[in-house]
């Protein structure tokens, strides 16, 4: 199981989707909490059959979202994958000692960089302080 978490707008739903029809032949199930008829399938436990995976977008909003979560995963593991996307609050979880422990792995997707943006080659690479200073003396 994958969570998914971000920023607002930085395209969690987008990336999901995408991995859904790429990864999956279109053979995967997308419900979103904010949506009603989404909501009540998903307390009715009516999801999609013959499915590989299932997109549950934004369902940390549902108070007992861990637990339902749980009790799918545990019963269900071998027979579809599951992906949660959400905000970052996702990350607020994974640091407490909930349930879910061991059971999935969790993603924070970030903004596109101005690099990203300009579609440039990105020369900084992560966590190397010369290169950031570099980058800040050629800022100034």
């Amino acid at each position: 199981m994958v969570f998914l978490g971000g920023a607002r707008q930085v395209g969690k739903t987008t990336l999901a989707k995408f991995l859904g029809e790429k990864y999956f032949s279109n053979k995967f199930s997308y419900l979103n909490w904010d949506s009603r008829e989404d909501c009540l399938a998903i307390l009715d436990n009516r999801l999609a059959a013959e499915k590989d995976l299932v997109i549950f977008d934004e369902i940390h909003k549902y108070k007992d979202w861990k637990n339902y979560i749980k009790g799918l995963y545990d019963k269900y593991k071998d027979e579809y994958r599951i992906l949660v996307t959400g905000s970052s609050r996702l990350d607020i979880f994974r640091k407490g000692g909930d349930s879910l422990l061991g059971r999935y792995h969790y993603y924070r997707l970030h903004p596109l960089s101005v690099s990203e943006l300009l579609k440039r080659n990105n020369f900084l690479k992560p966590f190397s302080h010369f290169k950031l200073l570099t980058l800040q003396m050629l800022i100034s």
